[in-house]
């Protein structure tokens, strides 16, 4: 449901926070940036980075947003493609796509300077699998103690656990998953689902979405109240944000 724009929004307000309680900083490497709202959403923060995708479906709306931003460099590049060091990596959605998601982890570790950090947005809860997982590509939803472990086993300190669906995404996309029937496209392979994923919204409804997708104040209470009461309801919700910092060698 990350394309749906009000939970785009909610998860640039929790980036948000971990960059205050955190002290996060760049530069930045995003992987898989989609359509680079995230960095751009970093570079008015002024920070500088570097944004990559495989993709090549997803480049120009990219260059688009970043078109105001010269301290944000754009790629159409693979993970494995890269060599710099970065004090902040994002991983937003992008380990379930990916069957050797150890692997990815162990990479982006050798790309993080020494305290540096990272920030992966996975599903979450198994029992939550929906066509749309099939839709778009995913090989697995993670417990909290899957990822957990997979970062620690990668040399990552898991810092904070935040889930970002529950309660008002997660219903919405109950509803959703339930009410609308599956693209006829399901067949395609998990590399095509994974391509279109940052690009197809599978929960399109018609003017329903429209009425729902504006930035109103009932959005900004919405996301006060959800971050306050329930962010740490991360075996509730379908989707969670999780800071790690880069272990120090003895």
């Amino acid at each position: 449901m990350a394309n749906f724009p009000p939970l785009k929004r909610y998860i640039l307000y929790c980036i948000d926070r971990l960059i205050e309680d955190f002290c996060l900083c760049g530069p930045f490497l995003d992987v898989g940036c989609g359509s680079a709202d995230v960095s751009a959403h970093l570079a008015v923060k002024s920070w500088q980075g570097k944004a990559i995708d495989i993709s090549p479906q997803v480049i120009p709306t990219a260059q688009k947003n970043l078109s105001s931003f010269p301290s944000v460099r754009l790629e159409q590049a693979s993970l494995f493609d890269e060599e710099e060091t970065f004090n902040t990596v994002l991983l937003l959605d992008v380990l379930e796509h990916i069957e050797d998601d150890a692997g990815v982890l162990t990479k982006v570790y050798g790309l993080i300077s020494e305290k540096g950090h990272l920030i992966v947005a996975v599903p979450s809860n198994p029992c939550e699998w929906r066509w749309d997982d099939e839709f778009y590509g995913h090989y697995r939803r993670y417990t909290l103690d899957q990822i957990d472990m997979r970062l620690h086993a990668a040399g990552f300190i898991p810092l904070a656990f935040w889930d970002f669906t529950y309660p008002v995404f997660w219903l919405m996309r109950r509803f959703y998953t339930a009410v609308k029937r599956a693209p006829r496209t399901m067949n395609h392979d998990k590399y095509t689902g994974t391509i279109a994923s940052s690009c197809v919204n599978a929960w399109e409804i018609p003017l329903l979405s429209r009425l729902l997708s504006g930035d109103c104040i009932l959005w900004q209470l919405i996301y006060a109240l959800q971050f306050h009461y329930f962010k740490d309801y991360v075996g509730n919700g379908h989707e969670m944000i999780i800071l790690s910092r880069k272990q120090e060698h003895a």
